[in-house]
C-alpha cells in the first residue's frame, strides 16, 4: 500500500509516492503547464518507471494549482490540504528539526514557524525562482533551469554586487569585507552572462536567508529550515549557510526539499486518518 503526494505550484508540480510511515518511495517533477492530462500521465509515469502497478490508497494534493485534477484519478479518493501546513510538515520530516523558521523559496517565498506539530504562517516575499527566470530572461536571454543552474554554477557574484571591502577599509558593525552591500551593486560591473546569473540567484538566496534571520529575531528559534524547488541549486546553500553565520543561527537545506510540499501533503493526509 501507498499514497500519492502533489504539490501543483505555479512554476512546477512535484510528484511522490510514499509508504504508511512517510517514506519517499519515488518522486518526479516536471514544469507546471496547467494540465491535468499531463499531471495524470506524469503520475502514471513515475508510477511505471518505479514498478507500482497498482492504484495509490489515496491521493493528497496542495500547491495553488490543484484544481487542475479534477476529474482526474476518478474512484481514487482525494483529499486537498493548503501548502503552508504542507510544506512545514514535509520540511520538519526531511530535517529532523521540529522547531525552526520554515522557509519555502517556490516561485515565490513563504515563511512558517513549525513548533512541534503546529504550523503558522507568518507571510512571504515575491522574491523567489519566478524572480530569477523573470530577470534571467531580461538579462542573459534564458529562462531554461538547466541553463540557468550551469550559468549560476559558472559565474561570480562578487563581480557584479557591492562588498563591504569596497566600500570601507577594516570592518564596519563586525560586518567582514566580503558581506554583500549592495546586491548589482559593484563599481564596475560585470556583463558576463554567467556573473548576472549568479547575482540574481545570490540576491535571492540572501533576501530569502536575511528574511528568516530576521524572523527568529525576538524567539527562542535558532534554526531555518530551506526547501522548495530553488532549494536544489547548489550554490545557493553555500549563500543560506553563510547568512545563517553572519546571524549566529543554522541554516539546513535538507536533501530532497523541493518535494517537502507533496510529502508534507502526505504526512498530513496520514495524521487525519489516523496511520502516522
Amino acid at each position: 500500500m501507498y499514497y500519492l503526494g502533489t504539490d501543483i505550484g505555479g512554476s512546477a508540480v512535484k510528484l511522490i509516492a510514499a509508504d504508511e510511515k512517510g517514506n519517499i518511495l519515488t518522486r518526479r517533477k516536471y514544469t507546471a503547464d496547467g494540465s491535468g492530462e499531463r499531471l495524470e500521465n506524469e503520475t502514471r509515469i513515475m508510477l511505471s518507471e518505479a514498478g507500482m502497478t497498482a492504484p495509490p490508497a489515496h491521493i493528497f494534493l496542495t500547491g495553488a494549482g490543484s484544481d487542475i485534477s479534477e476529474n482526474r484519478f476518478k474512484d481514487i479518493p482525494r483529499t486537498c490540504f493548503e501548502e503552508f501546513g504542507c510544506f512545514g510538515r514535509g520540511a520538519v520530516k526531511l530535517s529532523g528539526i521540529d522547531k525552526a523558521v520554515i522557509v519555502s523559496i517556490g516561485t515565490g517565498t513563504a515563511f512558517v514557524i513549525a513548533d512541534k506539530n503546529n504550523y503558522t504562517h507568518i507571510g512571504g516575499s515575491g522574491v523567489g525562482g519566478g524572480t530569477l527566470s523573470g530577470l534571467a530572461e531580461l538579462t542573459v536571454n534564458t529562462s531554461d533551469s538547466a541553463a540557468l543552474n550551469r550559468l549560476i554554477s559558472e559565474g561570480n557574484p562578487a563581480k557584479v554586487d557591492l562588498t563591504m571591502g569596497d566600500i570601507c577599509k577594516g570592518t564596519l558593525g563586525g560586518l567582514a569585507a566580503d558581506v554583500t552591500a549592495a546586491n548589482f551593486g559593484s563599481r564596475h560591473i560585470s556583463h558576463d552572462p554567467a556573473d548576472i546569473a549568479a547575482g540574481i540567484s545570490n540576491m535571492i538566496f540572501q533576501t530569502a536567508g536575511v528574511m528568516a534571520a530576521f524572523a527568529c529575531k525576538g524567539t527562542d528559534i535558532t534554526n531555518a529550515v530551506f526547501v522548495g524547488a530553488m532549494s536544489e541549486i547548489p550554490e545557493g546553500k553555500a549563500v543560506l549557510e553563510a547568512v545563517g553565520q553572519l546571524h549566529s543561527l543554522t541554516f539546513t537545506v535538507p536533501e530532497g526539499g523541493a518535494y517537502a510540499g507533496a510529502l508534507g501533503a502526505v504526512l498530513w493526509g496520514l495524521e487525519r486518518e489516523n496511520i502516522l
